[in-house]
């Protein structure tokens, strides 16, 4: 029997077919074989890998999987690196050859190193920071003597244009003041060529380091580009149904995304298809210290990312029936949806239903833009939604009839002067009844359309909030976001640096349930045409 391979019992039917890794809630199999690796995890000695410290979460997987004496069996996984190894024995190994990776790598990452160490060199050497401190200085000096010059010559001009029209008839007067001009400009002009003469002469010693500097790193670049091309080279992934292909033609050959082919569930269906063995349900989780930017918590149970996994697994998958994933279910809406809130000649305000979308998607067209479109097919505005909802998202929105009303809409949005409030139940205790979080987002960018904390790169995301109810275990709390950044108030109330509780039913950055507690329920905005401030309000549905 495989040696990877942990005998499992069956507590729970065996799913018809392979249940979608994009979803968040695994199957109740994968759910036990996550449990044995858990218990395994906390075990695990610190001195291999301490998953508490800073940076030291990571994301497991497990596979369970039918022999073809048709026992069941779990085989788990980790993303990326465990350790700093890339084998750990009781795991799967990595899609490509370690020992044909180290064989071309080595040597290129010690050149890498060598590039590191000379730059490194090179921006200590004295030599170069007297050469870059002196072209700094002459610069300065030739600005401040160059400047001097021309406010002289100024000074000169107006004195001589004064004499001139104080001797408007001495015509030798006029001359030499003409000849005092000209030696005024050639003067500038010599100065000019001196200062530059010296800026050269400066840039020359400064330009010898700095070319080298230039090549090292265009070698540095190549170098760089030239190995994790190759090192994708050796990510070769089968299917189920017998096809073989490099990852680099499922990103149209262009370079993947980093860590593309590393996850935990690449790993596990690769091992599996090799191994003959058939696959019944997957399921990855989060083990250890939350990572600053993004939100994963100990324990919890997560979607493939679909950034990178939502290109390979498809792949993989082939040959194998496979349940839909959730977020591309297609909801049937009765022709009644959205409920009609408000509408006149100028806008329209709709109550959006939880799981529609708010624009067409690429492969969902129903929506509530196309819905309005159809109904008011004379609409001049290329968009009619002034704003939008994500899909699981239910509650008001605000729609124009024409591009004018449009416009004036829009800038209210952009000035602030919309006033928006939510409904949320949050699966947790918010401790302090009131207050403001300020935490710049910036999407997931190998994992969307997740969102992340990120103060580097992030744009302002600011929310107020106050707790409205709390129970056992929840907080009903009213949002207020001041801006408007995509997934804000889930990733405010998810992420431990906001309220450290994700929204109930929020597949993305918490756990699943019958739909998102996350309701659009207050709407205030001015009139386009009669300047009166409007409000509306809808029940919250949960």
């Amino acid at each position: 029997m495989n040696t990877l391979l942990r005998p499992l019992s069956a507590a729970a039917d065996i799913p018809r077919q392979f249940p979608s890794p994009f979803n968040a809630t695994p199957h109740q199999l994968a759910i036990d074989a996550a449990q044995l690796l858990k218990s395994r995890l906390s075990r695990f000695s610190p001195d291999v890998h301490d998953f508490n410290a800073p940076g030291g979460g990571k994301m497991f997987g497990v596979l369970v999987v039918q022999t073809t004496d048709g026992q069941l069996a779990s085989l788990s996984a980790f993303s990326g690196m465990l350790g700093g190894q890339w084998h750990r024995e009781g795991f799967a190994p990595p899609v490509f050859n370690l020992q044909d990776r180290n064989s071309y790598l080595q040597q290129g990452e010690e050149r890498l190193a060598q590039i590191v160490a000379e730059l490194a060199t090179i921006d200590r050497d004295p030599h170069y920071s007297a050469a870059l401190q002196n072209l700094s200085e002459i610069r300065h000096q030739a600005s401040l003597a160059l400047e001097e010059s021309r406010n002289n010559n100024r000074l000169k001009r107006q004195q001589r244009e004064k004499i001139r029209l104080e001797n408007p008839d001495d015509k030798k007067l006029a001359a030499n003041l003409d000849s005092d001009s000209r030696e005024d400009k050639r003067h500038l002009r010599e100065m000019k060529r001196k200062w530059k003469d010296k800026e050269a002469a400066a840039r020359l010693v400064a330009g010898s380091f700095e070319s080298r500097i230039e090549l090292l790193c265009a070698e540095q670049s190549g170098l760089s580009n030239s190995l994790q091309s190759r090192v994708f080279d050796g990510y070769v992934i089968d299917s189920f149904s017998g096809e073989k292909v490099a990852i680099k033609k499922l990103f149209s050959n262009k370079l993947p995304p980093g860590g593309a082919g590393d996850c935990a569930a690449v790993k596990l269906l690769r091992h599996c298809v090799l191994c003959g063995l058939k696959p019944v349900c997957l399921a990855e989780f989060w083990w250890g210290s939350t990572p600053s930017g993004g939100i994963r918590h100990h324990g919890k149970f997560y979607p493939a990312c679909r950034g990178k996994c939502g290109v390979i697994l498809p792949f993989m998958l082939r040959g194998v029936a496979t349940t839909i994933a959730n977020h591309e279910l297609l909801t049937d809406f009765p022709e009644s949806q959205p409920e009609f809130v408000f509408e006149d000649d100028q806008l329209i305000v709709v109550n959006k239903p939880s799981g529609m979308l708010s624009v067409p998607g690429k492969s969902i067209t129903d929506s509530v833009e196309q819905r309005l479109r159809a109904r008011y097919p004379q609409a001049s505005n290329a968009s009619m939604l002034v704003h939008r909802l994500d899909q699981a998202t239910s509650g008001l929105l605000l729609a124009a009839k024409n591009s004018n009303a449009h416009r004036h809409l829009q800038r209210q949005f952009l000035n602030r002067q919309v006033v928006k409030r939510y409904c949320a139940d949050l699966a947790g205790i918010v401790n302090s009844s009131s207050g403001t979080i300020d935490l710049p987002i910036r999407v997931d960018i190998d994992d969307r359309p997740r969102q992340l904390v990120c103060h580097e790169h992030g744009k302002r995301a600011l929310t107020k909030y106050r707790v409205l109810q709390k129970g056992s275990a929840w907080s009903r709390v009213e949002f207020e976001p001041v801006t408007g950044r995509t997934h804000q108030l889930r990733v405010h109330a998810a992420h431990g640096a906001g309220l450290n509780t994700p929204v109930v039913g929020d597949e993305l950055y918490g756990t699943a349930a019958d739909r998102l507690h996350l309701h659009a329920e207050y709407l205030s905005f001015i009139h386009p045409v009669t300047e009166k401030r409007l409000e509306f309000t809808v029940a919250v549905p949960f």
